[in-house]
């Protein structure tokens, strides 16, 4: 079932693209794929990477809008600047040239990890470039305000679906995934939190579950700023429970902290935080081992809290100081796949520490090259977008305080790339708007458009109107 719903869905998405327009079947394509497709299956074919849940819709959507484009041209986005074509440049390259320095053989012990191929190089280039095609994608299709808008609602309108499974699993047990794929995709022990459950549905983890909600609880706040009516006054209420029951401390501290500047400031000074927050986040390797990260401090802290989350902190923290170590004897390409990065008992080839959040698994993988690639990728459109609001100061506010939630989204999703590893194709197809909606604004001559008159307005069916 769950292989042939992945092999499926590529008719589906060709069914969307006759029904939608380009902006909402993309829009949809990635959101639905990423949210009910099943989790951990893996098609392959000779000589690229396997397509799952994050891939497939990504490079059906790519193909699907490519197709199109000589008979119905869409609108040039703004021209991609060279820090940014550089930046890609690097993404996609790096493990090419990772692993044409990695072909010696670790042994270790009892533990044989083999050496690494030109192959294998060209294998995780397109793994790169599967990784980073949605960001190309909302840059190019999604970079009008119409677009932001539509990405904001659609995952609004997703997550008020999803909330459904969500309710029913945190009354019944994490079990749709099982009734539906017939398997159950982590351990259940993660999904027991504070006394009851925590969803999970179709997603990998439920901190991906919480992920997603705090970004769709962000859209919701910018657009009821945006908007001002009370229907969306009561979806950011109802969001604001659904992010509730996820249990998920990271997620609701990020929500506590970052979501309320959104209601309360001016979108400039909210961007200027989401700026700032990027910039710790990206520098944290760095700042971690400074005395300006007092580590010991907020291990404390959590302690006061919750003991049996200190723990799980201290522990990481733990797991984190071994691995920089290894990280740090190829710091500037890294180690590449195959595991040889991680730390394995020689004795039985069990794993000593255990990566979790992303920056540490790019570190040792890719090098410090590959980490500051994927970093500042995330981080340009909200710099840019900064940039653009000094430069327009007088821009509509509906239009600029929807930016400024995504940027906000795009933010918190960084600093949860520390302790975890939540980067799916969704925060690169928030992270390709932004990128795209903040370049057409610092290009423009005058107060930014708020809408191209190139697509016509969306098509309300059914609860799509909520929005």
């Amino acid at each position: 079932m769950a292989v042939f719903v992945l092999l499926i869905w590529p008719v589906v998405m060709m069914w969307m693209f006759t029904r939608y327009d380009r902006q909402q079947a993309l829009i949809l394509s990635l959101v639905a794929g990423y949210l009910v497709l099943p989790p951990l299956i893996t098609f392959f074919i000779p000589g690229i990477p396997g397509f799952d849940k994050h891939t497939t819709p990504t490079v059906v959507a790519a193909i699907l809008l490519a197709s199109r484009q000589g008979s119905d041209p869409f609108p040039e986005a703004p021209s991609m600047g060279p820090l940014i074509k550089t930046l890609l440049a690097i993404f996609i390259f790096t493990p090419l040239l990772t692993d044409l320095l990695n072909g010696d053989v670790l042994i270790e012990g009892n533990t044989f990890r083999p050496g690494l191929t030109v192959a294998s190089g060209v294998k995780e280039m397109f793994r790169a470039f599967f990784q980073v095609l949605p960001l190309l994608l909302g840059y190019r299709y999604l970079h009008d305000f119409r677009g932001a808008r539509l990405l904001c609602r659609y995952i609004v309108l997703a997550m008020l679906w999803y909330s459904i499974p969500m309710l029913i699993e945190i009354r019944m047990s994490p079990q749709i995934n099982v009734w539906v794929y017939g398997y159950f995709q982590h351990d259940f022990i993660q999904t027991i939190r504070y006394g009851g459950y925590r969803p999970i549905v179709f997603l990998e983890h439920p901190l991906w579950v919480a992920s997603i909600t705090a970004v769709a609880f962000a859209f919701a706040v910018g657009l009821a700023r945006s908007e001002r009516t009370r229907r969306a006054k009561l979806i950011v209420g109802y969001l604001a429970f659904a992010l509730f029951i996820c249990k998920s401390a990271g997620a609701l501290i990020l929500s506590a902290i970052f979501i309320p500047l959104i209601a309360l400031y001016s979108p400039r000074r909210v961007v200027l935080v989401a700026a700032v927050a990027v910039s710790v986040a990206t520098l944290y390797p760095v700042l971690r081992s400074s005395p300006f990260m007092p580590l010991q401090g907020i291990v404390d802290l959590a302690m006061s809290a919750s003991p049996e989350r200190a723990r799980s902190l201290e522990f990481r923290l733990m797991n984190e100081e071994r691995l920089l170590e290894r990280a740090m004897e190829k710091p500037l390409l890294g180690w590449g796949g195959s595991g040889r990065s991680l730390i394995v008992d020689p004795y039985d080839g069990d794993l000593m520490a255990i990566p979790d959040g992303l920056w540490v698994i790019y570190l040792g993988s890719r090098g410090m090259l590959g980490y500051l690639a994927v970093f500042l990728l995330l981080a340009a459109p909200v710099f840019l977008l900064y940039r653009a609001m000094s430069k327009h100061r007088s821009g509509p506010v509906s239009e600029y305080a929807l930016l400024g939630a995504m940027a906000v989204a795009v933010a918190m999703n960084v600093i949860d790339l520390i302790p975890n590893a939540t980067l799916t194709p969704i925060t690169w197809l928030i992270a390709g708007s932004l990128l795209g909606n903040a370049a057409r604004v610092y290009a423009s001559s005058a107060a930014p458009a708020a809408i191209l008159e190139s697509e016509p307005e969306p098509r309300k069916r059914g609860l799509a109107t909520i929005l």
